[in-house]
């Protein structure tokens, strides 16, 4: 019988196919099966408008209210035609958020734009809501006399949420230690303070707080933690006596959750990570624990089914992606069971092997490398994880990378990133500078110093529209060259520094000479950061006359010099 000769036809289906899929399975309430679907959609058509608001809906039923509004805000950019929609769904995000002022704002956009929108009864209810709430607060916060104390809290909080731990630390060590009902700031000064190696200090702190109040779950479970390594047997009174105190909430539960994982007691971890997921099932930091603690339990097959729904959630989250082949391996005896840690990050051994990839693709000729980055999805997974994951230093090198591959995924990435709120403003600053070199079109939408607010870089106010071409070729040549020669980071510091200077009044007099006064704004900015150099070494960077640059340097010193004195 002779062989025939088959041909495998690819059936590339259209970019409906996958919206109407997702469509059937969001009327069947599975969010977590639609969201790769319209993702699909998107791939086909990242312009569709209507897939755009799909997709955001989809991440708010997801909870995941971050990137959804990251969509919506990329729907505003491209058009107005679906403001009121937009405006509503920030609103409800910003609730989940907890961000009540932003979703008050967002809800009076969308009255503003759609006085008798389809959402109009629900808005109103909000607003009103929202002014019973602020009422109640501004009595609270009278009475006690403690905005000020609340507002460290925060801020300190936000700061240990984004590893930031010496800058915790400055801030909530200001918070008055007398006052009740800020215990626990104090619980987030002695987790800071663990979190920095220093176990006593956490340990002393936290007597302080039981001293206070005996049953605090949130201390008992600090003590838990902080005792472990020195005294398992004390640390598991602590936590059973949180588990006395606690109050059914999903703030307790995710506490003594968390304890538990970190003294390794992975069957009642799993418990408790099992209760908060059945109310909570997309948060992926207890999916990650829930994975963590089914492997270490050699539970092999319910660890798989945690990790894949992460990666189902965020397909480009390489470090589930990494743990979920580790399990596989390990179930398919190619390696020996060895426990995983709690920490959302991948091991040691394998970050060395990731930034060792990336040295050795930086090699590659401009053109290969910027072909890399367009079609291979590992370098991608990778730049991502060393963005959101990595420390300051490897931050930076990403941001340095994916800003000078430019282009529409790269100011995607940088876009969502800077809404990111657990990730650090001295970055975020560095990304604002990067996508004003890509000319990427302002303001830039960002969560930064607590709030949600609009950035623009380099373009003033008070600059007339004929200068403002001037300006821009004076922002690239500065960025271009500092950026070359020094560092990201002191190119934001002479770009907020030409800020300053030309809100003044000052700068428009030096764009006919702008070698000379891009080279006088960076020998400023190293000389206010402490940085001495000399001014012709400065002057050769930019091809510039080192008169001019000394003289006009003098200026902009004495000017920024004014500022520190009043």
């Amino acid at each position: 019988m002779e062989k025939q000769n088959l041909k495998v036809i690819s059936f590339d289906r259209p970019a409906d196919f996958y919206f109407q899929s997702a469509l059937k399975m969001m009327d069947g309430m599975n969010y977590l099966g639609a969201l790769p679907m319209v993702r699909r959609a998107l791939e086909k058509e990242p312009d569709n408008i209507e897939y755009m608001m799909k997709h955001a809906e989809i991440l708010t039923e997801l909870s995941k209210y971050e990137e959804s509004n990251s969509v919506l805000f990329e729907v505003l950019m491209k058009t107005k035609e679906a403001r009121s929609e937009c405006f509503f769904g920030m609103g409800c995000n910003f609730i989940g958020l907890g961000d009540l002022d932003k979703a008050e704002e967002s809800f009076e956009k969308y009255l503003a734009v759609s006085p008798d929108g389809e959402y109009r009864d629900d808005v109103e209810e909000f607003l009103a809501l929202f002014c019973d709430m602020e009422e109640e607060e501004e009595y609270i916060l009278e009475d006690a006399n403690n905005l000020k104390q609340q507002e460290l809290a925060e801020e300190g909080k936000r700061h240990l949420d984004n590893c930031e731990y010496q800058k915790a630390v400055e801030v909530l060590e200001k918070i008055d230690t007398k006052d009740p009902d800020m215990l626990f700031a104090k619980n987030n000064l002695a987790l800071s303070y663990y979190c920095m190696k220093k176990n006593d200090e956490a340990i002393r702190i936290t007597q302080k707080v039981l001293e206070c109040d005996p049953e605090n779950v949130h201390a008992n479970c600090n003590m838990a933690m902080f005792l472990n390594k020195q005294d398992h047997a004390a640390a598991c009174r602590h936590i059973e006596k949180a588990i006395r105190q606690q109050k059914n909430t999903q703030d307790d539960f995710y506490k003594i959750a968390i304890t538990y994982c970190e003294i390794s007691e992975h069957e009642k971890a799993l418990r408790y990570l099992s209760n908060i997921l059945a109310a909570s099932p997309y948060d992926e930091k207890v999916l990650f624990c829930a994975a963590v603690a089914s492997f270490n339990l050699k539970r092999y097959a319910e660890s798989i089914n945690y990790f894949s729904d992460i990666i189902k959630l965020e397909p480009e989250e390489s470090i589930a992606g990494y743990y979920l082949k580790y399990v596989k391996d390990v179930m398919d005896g190619k390696k020996a069971h060895s426990e995983i840690g709690y920490v959302f990050q991948v091991p040691p051994h394998e970050a060395k092997k990731r930034i060792r990839y990336l040295n050795e693709k930086m090699k590659l000729p401009a053109d290969e490398f910027q072909e890399l980055w367009e079609k291979d999805r590992k370098l991608k997974d990778i730049l991502l994880w060393g963005l959101e994951y990595g420390d300051s230093f490897i931050k930076r090198a990403v941001v340095e990378i994916i800003g000078g591959l430019g282009g529409e995924k790269a100011e995607r990435i940088f876009r969502r990133y800077i809404l990111r709120r657990n990730q650090p403003d001295e970055i975020k600053n560095e990304i604002f500078v990067a996508l004003k070199r890509m000319h990427a079109g302002e303001p830039y939408i960002a969560y930064f110093n607590g709030g949600i607010v609009e950035v623009k870089v380099g373009i003033l106010d008070n600059v007339e529209d004929a200068a403002s071409d001037c300006f821009d070729k004076l922002f690239d040549l500065l960025v271009s060259v500092v950026s070359e020669e020094y560092s990201e980071q002191m190119a934001g510091k002479a770009v907020s520094l030409l800020q300053e200077f030309t809100e003044k009044g000052a700068g428009s007099r030096y764009l006919s000479e702008i070698k000379e006064f891009a080279a006088a704004i960076t020998f400023a900015a190293l000389y206010l950061n402490g940085i001495t150099t000399e001014p012709r070494k400065v002057a050769a960077l930019f091809d510039a006359d080192v008169n001019r640059l000394s003289a006009i340097a003098m200026e902009i010193i004495n000017t920024a010099g004014k500022k520190e004195e009043t």
